[in-house]
């Protein structure tokens, strides 16, 4: 009986063996097949990635693009702590064909999580982070030799992206927001609403029980926002309901990057929402926002209930900047930026990058 068990276990470990086997080497040909996808080949392309010393640590940057002297266009990702290269180079890969891609694993995020750990990331704040953004600029300005660039704030990374407009206006020839944060508390109010409503409107009584039973914000912690959240992501826009099988797909094949890589990502996201959950929850730009001094173009999905886009509208009229543009993407919701990358790669061509003078 024993030896028939053993064998079994044996016959059952070879199995495993091939079939691991297998899905190792498909996921090479996958890597593989995304890094000739990925490839800049031209006399006038920029392809460099690396740790760069950002803020007294090594933080990971990405400059893409088929030409260095097409403007730069620096993302600052959401989260906090979700990266986006990881997840979004497929999807952003044409926008390099007109701008030079700044991708930056912010602190706390990603491989610069990775390199650092918990211990080595230093403080966490809005304000730290908003300073690296700016050296982050001040890097991509220095590799491609001009003299301003474009930032793009993601959701968490439009926080971010306002105070590098208001700190170096100079160093911008535009602020792009898109899933804008105006107050996190109002944010988190209108969410709701809008998840009961679309809830409702779908029929999905079981869901809208559990949200109920999660009740309105504001949480007392980040245990009660997160399960909100999972109710929100299970519920999507039509636009997004197979983002997340795509992320992972895409973070499996991502060319540069190991299992390792995708560790780092998921954990880094966990590590930074705990450390700046108090902040962000607080966060305000909401009833007299400081003017940015340099061109706003709001770019938001319709259905975007997440950062609401009738609070990222009332943002938009009260702001004060030398021109505003309010772009909608109908049907997008919160993650229009890579769940309708051809749609919003549009976007930026009609309206952010006429503001962009490609000359150094």
């Amino acid at each position: 009986m024993l030896r028939k068990i053993g064998l079994g276990l044996l016959g059952l470990l070879a199995l495993l063996v091939v079939v691991g086997a297998g899905l190792a080497g498909y996921r090479v040909l996958r890597q593989s097949q995304a890094a000739e996808r990925l490839a800049l080949t031209g006399p006038d392309a920029i392809s460099e990635a690396g740790f760069v010393r950002i803020g007294g640590i090594d933080q990971w940057v990405s400059i893409r693009g088929e030409d260095r002297d097409n403007p730069v266009l620096v993302i600052l990702h959401g989260g906090p702590g979700a990266a986006f290269q990881l997840i979004a180079y497929d999807a952003m890969r044409p926008w390099e064909r007109d701008f030079t891609v700044v991708q930056w694993d912010q602190r706390g995020a990603g491989r610069t999580f990775g390199r650092n750990g918990p211990e080595g990331s230093g403080t966490m704040s809005i304000d730290r982070i908003s300073a690296d953004a700016v050296e982050v600029v001040q890097h991509a300005l220095a590799r491609t030799g001009q003299s301003k660039a474009i930032v793009l704030g993601v959701s968490w990374g439009s926080i971010v992206g306002v105070q590098v407009a208001r700190r170096r206006p100079d160093l911008l020839h535009a602020y792009v927001g898109a899933g804008q944060v105006v107050d996190m508390a109002a944010n988190e109010a209108v969410g709701y609403d809008g998840l009961v409503a679309r809830l409702t409107a779908r029929g999905e009584t079981k869901a809208l029980e559990q949200l109920k039973a999660i009740g309105p914000p504001p949480y007392a912690d980040m245990a009660e926002l997160l399960d909100e959240r999972k109710i929100l992501m299970a519920h999507p826009p039509a636009s997004e309901r197979d983002l997340y099988p795509k992320a992972v797909t895409a973070a499996l094949s991502a060319p540069d990057a190991g299992l390792g890589d995708i560790g780092d990502w998921l954990k880094a996201g966990e590590f930074s929402v705990s450390r700046l959950y108090g902040e962000m929850m607080t966060y305000t730009d909401r009833a007299a926002p400081a003017p940015i001094p340099v061109p706003v173009v709001i770019i938001q999905g319709d259905e975007d209930i997440q950062t609401p886009t009738v609070l990222a509208r009332e943002y938009f009229d009260r702001l004060q900047a030398p021109s505003k543009t309010w772009a909608i993407l109908p049907g997008g919701g919160h993650n229009a930026v890579f769940a309708m990358p051809e749609a919003f790669h549009k976007a930026l061509l009609k309206h952010v990058r006429p503001l962009a003078t490609v000359a150094p």
